[in-house]
């Protein structure tokens, strides 16, 4: 598959600056990519052209992570500012709501309906917008750095520091169970589709495979010396994963095994993303590919 790059250039043209991708996220329809940058702004893409369409302006600091609703109709945003800004993709991307969390926030994830947003960062508690108050679920970790949900809304996964995965139930913030699957912090939970595996990544260089249903661990895959920061949909057996070492892996997680390296990023990758037969990729370098 041929590789597409381009530079994320800063605002100001007369200045010699490029920007770090610290988010991407694509849009269910698969048409629009959003990229988040360390200059505090998110640009829009058309993600076959990767041409800019829109600038969103709103932060105040490192954004640190985007996600679309199933929908598309919503982009969620959050970061270092404790800002949750929520995006309307159907009106010019003006602000829906704009919700000010205390902890900076690291990751946020809509429900499978959409509608319910799950968010974490550095605090110990998961914090919910579209529900019930009093339902907010705590860990045993005061830095926070994943969540996802399960895609019949029955079992939430949150991770940090601590290398533990915790499970709870989303509906009634029941716990379901805590289980040692990192020596190190997590960075990202990826559930693959209709599926009760979830993917972990983590500090530890590791990658495992983790049965939500039987709760055990299905694969531990070995996969650099360095950090892993990042997980994303490849199909249904495979998931790509990044981190320190420039590198993206390709793993089969029904074998355990990792199928392919894919190199060309000159700095550490701090996100990944895909649609439609599609990888994005962006990072330290400056670049999304």
């Amino acid at each position: 598959m041929p590789v597409r790059s381009i530079q994320i250039e800063g605002l100001q043209a007369s200045v010699d600056t490029r920007v770090v991708v610290t988010s991407i996220a694509v849009d269910p329809t698969g048409e629009r990519l959003a990229v988040a940058g360390d200059d505090h702004t998110i640009r829009i893409l058309n993600a076959a052209t990767l041409v800019q369409t829109d600038l969103l302006e709103g932060h105040r600091d490192l954004i640190r992570t985007l996600a679309f609703n199933p929908s598309g109709q919503v982009l969620a945003s959050a970061g270092n500012d404790g800002q949750l800004i929520l995006w309307d993709c159907q009106n010019s991307f003006e602000e829906l709501r704009r919700l000010a969390a205390a902890p900076a926030l690291t990751c946020v994830r809509f429900s499978p309906a959409g509608s319910v947003l799950a968010a974490v960062g550095f605090d110990s508690r998961v914090f919910f917008i579209g529900k019930e108050q009093g339902r907010d679920v705590r860990c045993d970790s005061k830095d926070l750095r994943a969540v996802a949900f399960r895609d019949d809304d029955r079992v939430l996964a949150v991770g940090g520091r601590t290398g533990n995965l915790h499970l709870f139930d989303p509906r009634e913030g029941e716990p379901l169970g805590i289980y040692p699957v990192h020596r190190g912090r997590i960075h990202g939970i990826y559930f693959q589709r209709d599926s009760n595996l979830a993917i972990t990544v983590g500090e530890d260089g590791y990658v495992n495979v983790f049965d939500s249903m039987n709760r055990t661990v299905k694969h531990r895959i070995a996969v650099t010396t360095g950090r892993i920061f990042t997980v994303a949909h490849v199909d249904s057996q495979r998931v790509a994963v990044a981190g320190s070492d420039n590198s993206i892996r390709i793993v089969n997680t029904d074998t355990g095994k990792v199928e392919h390296r894919l190199e060309g990023h000159q700095g550490s990758i701090a996100a990944l993303a895909s649609s439609g037969g599609q990888l994005f990729s962006g990072g330290y370098d400056a670049t999304l590919k």
